[in-house]
């Protein structure tokens, strides 16, 4: 069976678009490319296959997916010594709690971790993914008239519907974005063969979300392209 995000593998999608958030359609999709290693999210470059024209999609676009099923955290989960490993009944019994609990308190101090079991793990997770795909969201809103310039277009947000792994019992979160092509920083075996203009951009860039209370969480040569169109900035997080 084919391991989710994987090249060649298909997904059906919710896609609600940013220009229209009070309506919202299914469809399908190919992955023509996974980003890995993953490491928070699943970043995926995909092809909408039967998205209808008026949502003017453009393919093929990048899908950025919180599923916290594939979270890098879980081979070194501090406070424990030994991996999170994630399974269907875990996340179903995570499912379930939530679906009959009242009120939303739910704080767990780190030292205390160390001692959860399967299920409360991937309610931390759940929640530590819903936060962060709101964070996100929330800075794309604060430089909305910046979006294809210095960071990329936000085409919208939705969820993964199937094609994320069997026994599943959550959607998880999607961002679906501009798809830059380039090289990022962490490939390009020559760093000097990258123009000056393009490090004066990308310091204009940081600069310039600063300036509006956002800062850029995780620089680094991996989530820099150097294109000819913009500049990555993937993880971006509102400032409080």
């Amino acid at each position: 069976m084919l391991e989710p995000y994987t090249q060649g593998g298909r997904l059906q999608l919710q896609v609600t678009p940013f220009s229209d958030e009070t309506s919202s359609f299914i469809c399908a999709a190919v992955i023509h490319k996974a980003f890995t290693p993953f490491t928070k999210c699943q970043v995926l470059c995909v092809e909408i296959e039967d998205a209808p024209v008026r949502a003017g999609l453009p393919n093929p676009l990048i899908a950025k997916i919180f599923d916290p099923r594939l979270n890098y955290e879980r081979k070194n989960p501090f406070p424990r010594r030994s991996p999170i490993h994630w399974s269907a009944a875990n996340e179903k019994a995570a499912a379930d709690r939530r679906a009959f609990a009242t009120g939303d308190d739910f704080r767990i101090p780190r030292w205390e971790r160390e001692f959860l079991d399967g299920s409360l793990w991937e309610e931390i997770y759940y929640r530590e993914y819903e936060a962060s795909f709101a964070r996100e969201i929330e800075a794309y809103r604060c430089l909305g008239h910046l979006q294809g310039s210095p960071i990329p277009q936000l085409y919208g947000s939705g969820r993964v519907i199937s094609g994320h792994g069997e026994g599943r019992a959550i959607s998880p979160r999607a961002l679906f974005m501009e798809y830059i092509p380039g090289e990022n920083l962490a490939t390009i075996q020559d760093p000097h063969s990258v123009p000056s203009s393009a490090y004066q951009e990308l310091v204009k860039a940081v600069s310039t979300l600063a300036s509006f209370g956002v800062i850029h969480a995780d620089m680094r040569p991996d989530n820099i392209v150097s294109s000819t169109v913009t500049l990555d900035e993937w993880y971006s997080s509102i400032l409080g």
